[in-house]
């Protein structure tokens, strides 16, 4: 099984890494971008609003929504439009709202 170990990095926005075989001779090296906090919250609310879509789904199907239903659904509705006006203006120094 190969290994890695962390190898520095002059740029903070690269993860380095020695790459070792299973009889620890160095076979190379790898490098993975670092997200920032701002990939890291649209990431986020993309994976959130994805899991709406069953919520909302389910929501649509009821014939007869009782109050606290709507309510919480319309709390749902709200998140889902902040996070959406948040992505498409790129404003994602924050998910707060979404």
């Amino acid at each position: 099984m190969t290994t890695r170990e962390p190898l520095p990095s002059n740029d903070p926005r690269i993860r380095r890494w020695l790459v070792r075989n299973d009889q620890g001779e160095e076979i190379g090296t790898d490098e993975e971008p670092v997200p920032t906090p701002e990939q890291v919250n649209a990431a986020t609310m993309r994976g959130r609003l994805l899991q709406t879509l069953a919520t909302n789904a389910a929501y649509s199907a009821l014939t007869a929504p009782t109050a606290a239903q709507t309510t919480a659904q319309t709390r749902r509705n709200t998140q889902q439009n902040s996070a959406l006006i948040r992505l498409v203006l790129e404003q994602l120094d924050t998910t707060d709202g979404t």
